[in-house]
């Protein structure tokens, strides 16, 4: 009876877990827990709440007690998720590892290896199994990370190449802010502002997309388009400082003295430690010397 009420609290908890209601679901776990100590799938879902907490030492503490009542690869994936986040990765790359022995299939052990595998620089490993994931799965959030990995290593070729394979439907402003980003990076100024026009015409508001469609524009020498592109960015984000800089490096560059101080002012009086608009200021300060 008290294992059959433990089961229905746990179930209860994972339903609140899920709905964000963790203070709800904490005590649906530990009464759970008072109830069967044994349950592995219990101790797992503390575990994951205190992953979700940033508590990953009493995290990886459950994780390891489920693992010894029944080592399913979920478990051991959970528990290597933790270890990386604690900064112990070749004992979460063994834990990945040991899930897959025993799933081949196990798609979350595979992405948790790939993520690592890029984390720690190991770029050859991580496309490898990117690749080996995407040969079972073709979804797009895959060709994502593996295009990642290539913007890593700075080959814009082969990044597009996997960007460009993603089926054109909605809500791939992503992709499409990536693809702007191998174009700039190719000097291919025409198709980085397409690309970046059509992943704000999906995510009019995302300032980084727009950040880089300004300085695309500069690198084209439109600085109007490039100027009122910064200038919206600020009308959302009136307290941005680095987009601030930004706009008074382009005045600098302009001769525009006065308007290139005016904004260096206005963002070392949000970030006096800022040192891109420090420089700046320096450069500003030894041209007017000059003058």
């Amino acid at each position: 009876m008290e294992k059959e009420k433990a089961i229905a609290l746990n179930n209860e908890g994972a339903r609140h877990f899920l709905n964000q209601a963790f203070d709800r679901a904490i005590s649906c776990y530990e009464q759970a827990l008072e109830l069967d100590p044994g349950n592995s799938s219990i101790l797992n879902n503390l575990g994951l709440y205190h992953h979700q907490q940033k508590e990953y030492k009493k995290a990886l503490g459950f994780f390891e007690k489920a693992i010894q009542i029944d080592a399913k690869p979920s478990y051991l994936v959970n528990s290597g998720n933790a270890l990386a986040m604690m900064g112990v990765f070749p004992q979460a790359r063994e834990r990945y590892i040991e899930a897959l022995k025993q799933d081949p299939h196990h798609e979350s052990a595979r992405v948790s290896l790939a993520q690592l595998a890029m984390h720690t620089g190991n770029h050859d490993e991580a496309i490898a199994i990117w690749k080996k994931i995407l040969a079972r799965n073709n979804d797009s959030a895959h060709l994502i990370q593996l295009a990642k990995v290539y913007m890593k290593i700075q080959n814009w070729e082969k990044a597009l190449q996997q960007l460009h394979s993603i089926p054109a439907t909605a809500g791939d402003s992503l992709a499409w802010f990536m693809i702007g980003q191998c174009e700039f990076q190719l000097k291919n100024h025409g198709l980085a502002e397409k690309a970046f026009k059509m992943a704000l015409a999906e995510d009019p508001d995302h300032t980084k997309t727009r950040q880089h469609l300004a300085i695309n524009y500069l690198a084209m020498g439109q600085w109007e388009s490039g100027i009122k592109h910064l200038s919206a960015i600020l009308r959302l984000e009136p307290d941005n400082y680095q987009v601030m800089t930004e706009l008074a490096v382009v005045y600098l560059g302009r001769g525009n003295q006065k308007e290139a101080a005016d904004w260096l002012e206005k963002a070392l009086n949000l970030k006096p430690d800022f040192s891109k608009a420090l420089h700046y200021k320096k450069i500003l300060a030894q041209s007017q010397g000059q003058q």
